[in-house]
């Protein structure tokens, strides 16, 4: 009985990580150099799942009979990281508003199933791209749209979170 309890736990735990990870993909997309956080965030849980199965090697003896454990702790470990990454980078930031020069806002429209015949469009979401000392940055967001009036070359302030790790997030809903 104790089995299966720790067994449906462990399945609540799972779904509720893949839950935070979904919820997770919208700030993620709003990071700027995000791919380095997710990359390092990796690496760095890649680097204490290693040194932690060194370090407890003689609990994997024979590794033949352990394989199982060993690289489910390893792939989950290194899928999950990013998840953790973004989470603690965000935890412990600082919000400000910084300065970007605009160059344009668009519409995107996402349907899942496709578009009825006669259905009224309305955008999802929308497109900002802006630069920043030469880099173009694009991000997403979905209530409205910010800078209807604001012609390419301007200066716009956005709400940004630098984060415990440098990485700084866009917060746009």
């Amino acid at each position: 009985m104790r089995t299966r309890i720790l067994a449906l736990l462990a399945v609540l735990v799972f779904f509720a990580l893949v839950w935070l990870y979904v919820r997770e993909f919208a700030v993620l997309y709003n990071t700027i150099k995000a791919k380095s956080l997710v990359l390092g965030s990796m690496f760095v849980a890649l680097m204490l799942v290693t040194g932690g199965l060194w370090r407890w090697r003689n609990r994997f003896t024979p590794w033949e009979r352990h394989l199982p454990e060993v690289l489910f702790l390893l792939i989950f470990s290194v899928l999950f990281a990013p998840l953790f990454g973004s989470l603690l980078n965000r935890s412990l930031g600082k919000n400000s508003h910084q300065s970007f020069e605009f160059v344009s806002e668009t519409p995107y429209l996402a349907s899942n199933y496709g578009i009825l015949k006669g259905e009224k469009l309305k955008p999802t979401g929308y497109y900002l791209i802006v630069k920043e000392k030469g880099r173009e940055l694009r991000f997403q967001y979905k209530t409205q749209s910010y800078y209807p009036l604001t012609k390419s070359g301007e200066t716009v302030f956005l709400p940004v979170r630098s984060g415990l790790f440098g990485y700084r997030v866009v917060l746009l809903k």
